[in-house]
């Protein structure tokens, strides 16, 4: 089963430390580790890990670290569609304390040049995830996916200019705490977005509870508790898993409970992909 995925990719330097340095302090780490990221990436990565045969449409680039980004993707089962006119992905600066919390600092797509992908990219895929870090190539690949039925799903890590435009097109958004709408009260985000006609409308808050409103009901979707080890790429893992369940015809809300237990999954095994060994024969 193929899933199309677009969105950002990025070199990260992981590095664990007991607790954070504060300002003009530094700190000694326990491990450092070179990997890439980026929530498409990752989440490419966790749908190759559940079963599908992701697309990864992204600015990449040629250089020594686009190089290697593209080797640790293909060695994930992720095939790659490189965007980039030259360069190398962007450079993701990782902290994670003791208590398996994280600080990224990310030079993200900012001013990067990029182009577009062919225009049967989405042929034969059964869903398209996207992020908002692309909105240009985002907003025409997510219309051309709804002229052919499929499924468009946001991964809404947080608000991005221009997103709003992007938004008519998702028919399944799946958003963090991080993610507000100016102008609409966060209370009554869900309901704005299924209003508007998304036809599932979620939103994850770490351990607890994912409040998600599905063809005009609310659901309450709980989370797995466990042994909190690495919090990184969390999120990633939750939208990679549930565009899987989608792409093999799983019903959205029990997707998204699969999701909910791949992300879970994830926080209680080191680095984003140290689950997947245990998780990649569940249905």
């Amino acid at each position: 089963m193929r899933v199309v995925v677009c969105g950002l990719t990025t070199v990260d330097l992981i590095q664990t430390v007991e607790r954070a340095p504060g300002p003009n302090e530094k700190a000694s780490s326990t491990s450092a580790v070179l990997d890439v990221g980026g929530p498409a990436a990752n989440a490419a990565r966790a749908a190759a890990a559940l079963g599908v045969r992701p697309v990864l449409v992204s600015p990449i680039g040629p250089g020594l670290f686009g190089r290697l980004a593209r080797e640790w993707l293909e060695d994930a089962g992720v095939a790659v569609v490189d965007l980039a006119e030259d360069g190398d992905p962007s450079i993701s600066a990782v902290t994670l304390d003791a208590a398996g919390n994280r600080s990224v600092v990310s030079s993200n797509n900012t001013g990067r040049r990029h182009g577009f992908p062919p225009p049967d990219v989405l042929d034969g895929a059964a869903a398209l995830l996207v992020d908002g870090h692309l909105l240009d190539v985002q907003i025409a690949m997510a219309r051309t996916a709804l002229g052919l039925g499929l499924p468009v799903v946001l991964d809404g890590g947080s608000f991005k200019r221009g997103i709003a435009g992007l938004l008519p097109h998702v028919t399944h958004g799946v958003l963090s705490a991080d993610f507000h709408l100016p102008d609409v009260d966060d209370g009554l985000l869900l309901e704005t977005l299924a209003w508007k006609g998304m036809r599932l409308a979620a939103r994850s808050n770490g351990e607890r509870p994912i409040e998600a409103i599905y063809d005009g009901r609310s659901y309450s979707i709980e989370v797995p508790r466990v042994d909190v080890v690495d919090t990184l790429g969390a999120g990633d893992v939750l939208h990679g898993a549930f565009l899987a369940g989608l792409a093999r015809g799983s019903e959205p809300l029990a997707a998204l409970r699969a999701a909910a237990e791949a992300a879970s999954s994830s926080v209680a095994a080191s680095g984003v992909m140290g689950w997947a060994g245990q998780a990649a024969t569940k249905p």
